[in-house]
């Protein structure tokens, strides 16, 4: 049966400031649908009081000010997963990560904030891992920045970032 490896990503925010970059752009509709009725897609609950990081992070500024906002430039590939696509299952996954200086995300700070169902928690992830974005800067310079990402599995308004 084909599936899509289709998401819609919401937002990319540096941890408590506006971030853009993530835009939705229209893709064709899957092949096939799913074998039963799509279930509605799961609230995202507030988690601005939600810290998966809990002491400072080297390298990324101490502070916001004057500090510009990584932009995301590519999600890395996401597929569906066979079994929530069978089941009519949507959901989303929330990760906080640090965009290293060169626009790569730091492969050690990679933290899930949250997640509808786990069956949506490892590709989002590995998604996550291999995304890339143009970096933050302060006074003209690249530095590391602290970003979060929720990342949505949809069958009813499948989108891509460009």
């Amino acid at each position: 049966m084909n599936r899509p490896s289709l998401v819609v990503v919401a937002a990319a925010t540096l941890v408590g400031a506006a971030c853009g970059g993530a835009k939705r752009a229209p893709t064709p509709t899957p092949a096939a649908a799913p074998p039963v009725a799509v279930k509605a897609m799961p609230q995202l609950p507030d988690l601005s009081k939600v810290r998966v990081f809990t002491k400072p992070i080297v390298g990324t500024p101490t502070s916001k000010r004057g500090v510009t906002s990584a932009r995301l430039v590519r999600l890395g590939d996401l597929k569906y997963p066979q079994r929530a696509w069978d089941q009519g299952l949507q959901g989303w996954a929330v990760y906080d990560f640090v965009v290293a200086k060169d626009g790569r995300v730091d492969q050690d700070y990679v933290r899930l904030v949250a997640v509808s169902d786990s069956i949506f928690r490892k590709p989002a992830e590995a998604a996550v891992r291999a995304a890339r974005f143009k970096p933050a800067s302060l006074r003209g310079q690249n530095v590391a920045s602290l970003v979060r990402l929720p990342v949505y599995f949809s069958m009813e308004r499948p989108a891509k970032v460009p």
